[in-house]
C-alpha cells in the first residue's frame, strides 16, 4: 500500500534565516540589557557616594570643619575620618591614629574591604582600594591654557573644599553654596592605569588603598582641548560609567556630570568661593 503523507519540517534555507533573525534581535537587545546593567551598577555607585556625603556632613556637623583630604603628620586618608560616621566603628577601632596608617599596628587595621567605597562599574580592582577620594585643587597645567584661550576665567584661586595637609573648612567658608560646590570625586579603577577607556598595561598608580595617605589626587590633565573628567585615571577624576562621573555635593546630594560639562562650569562647581552664579539647568 502505497503512503500518500507527506512529512513537513524545516528547508536548510529557512533554518538559516531564523537563525539570522534570532542573531538579529540578540544583537539588539544585548546593549539595552547592557545599558540597563549599567544603570543598576551607576545607581548603587550614587547610593555609596551619598553615604559618603552623608559620613561627611556628620563629621563637620560633630567637629564643626570637614576632614581634610588627608594629614601628613601622621600620614592618614579623610576616609579613614568618616569611618566611625559610616557605622564602621569597629574597623576605626582598630587604628592607632598617631601612627602612619601603613605602620606597626596599622599594617593589619586598613586590610578590610569595604564595598561602600567600590563602584560597581570599575572593571578591575585590588583588595583594600577604593574607587573615590579628594580632588584638592585644579593645577595651572589644566587651566592655563583654557584661561588663555578664554575657555574659562581666571580665579583668586582653584582649590576643591578638602584641603591637603590636615587643613580643613567650616562649612561657613563655602561662599559659593554648598548645593553648588564639589565635595568628592571619583578616581577609579586604580592601580590599574587606563586612559579614555582604555587599560594601558602599564605600572600602577599611587594612592589606590582606601587608606592611603596619597589616595588624594589634583585635576592636572585636559584632553579632547578642554575636557579634564575621564581622560585618565592617573590621580584624575575618572570613572566607568559611560560619558561621565558621579560627584558628591558639599550638601551630600550626588550629581552626575558628563565628561564634556563645560569646562568653565566644572571649574565654578569645584572653586568653593569664587562668587560664581551657576544656570540651574547646569547643576
Amino acid at each position: 500500500m502505497r503512503n500518500d503523507k507527506k512529512t513537513s519540517g524545516f528547508t536548510l534555507v529557512e533554518l538559516l534565516v531564523v537563525i539570522a533573525i534570532i542573531a538579529i534581535l540578540i544583537g539588539l537587545l544585548l546593549p539595552a540589557v547592557q545599558s540597563v546593567r549599567e544603570s543598576g551598577r551607576r545607581l548603587q555607585c550614587s547610593n555609596n557616594f551619598k553615604q559618603i556625603g552623608l559620613a561627611m556632613i556628620n563629621y563637620e556637623s560633630t567637629f564643626k570643619r570637614f576632614p581634610p583630604s588627608h594629614t601628613t603628620s601622621p600620614k592618614h586618608n579623610c576616609l579613614t575620618f568618616i569611618l566611625p560616621f559610616m557605622e564602621l566603628q569597629n574597623v576605626y577601632d582598630g587604628f592607632d591614629m598617631s601612627k602612619n596608617w601603613n605602620t606597626s599596628p596599622n599594617t593589619s587595621a586598613y586590610k578590610v574591604n569595604i564595598p561602600t567605597f567600590r563602584c560597581p562599574s570599575t572593571i578591575q580592582y585590588d583588595d583594600y582600594g577604593s574607587d573615590y577620594a579628594a580632588d584638592v585643587w585644579v593645577d595651572s597645567s589644566a587651566y592655563k591654557q583654557l584661561v588663555k584661550d578664554g575657555i574659562v576665567t581666571q580665579r583668586m584661586n582653584w582649590e576643591g573644599v578638602l584641603k591637603k595637609d590636615g587643613l580643613s573648612l567650616k562649612s561657613s567658608q563655602i561662599t559659593d553654596g554648598l548645593s553648588s560646590t564639589f565635595l568628592f570625586f571619583e578616581d577609579a579603577g586604580r592601580p590599574y592605569y587606563y586612559k579614555q577607556g582604555k587599560y594601558q598595561n602599564k605600572a600602577t598608580i599611587s594612592g589606590a588603598k582606601w587608606a592611603d595617605v596619597d589616595a588624594f589626587f589634583y585635576t592636572h590633565t585636559v584632553c579632547n582641548g578642554t575636557e579634564m573628567i575621564n581622560c585618565e585615571n592617573a590621580n584624575e577624576m575618572y570613572s566607568f560609567h559611560p560619558n561621565g562621573c558621579n560627584f558628591v555635593y558639599a550638601d551630600g546630594s550626588v550629581h552626575f556630570h558628563v565628561h564634556n560639562i563645560n569646562p568653565e562650569t566644572f571649574v565654578s562647581l569645584f572653586t568653593y568661593n569664587c562668587g560664581e552664579v551657576i544656570p540651574d539647568d547646569e547643576l
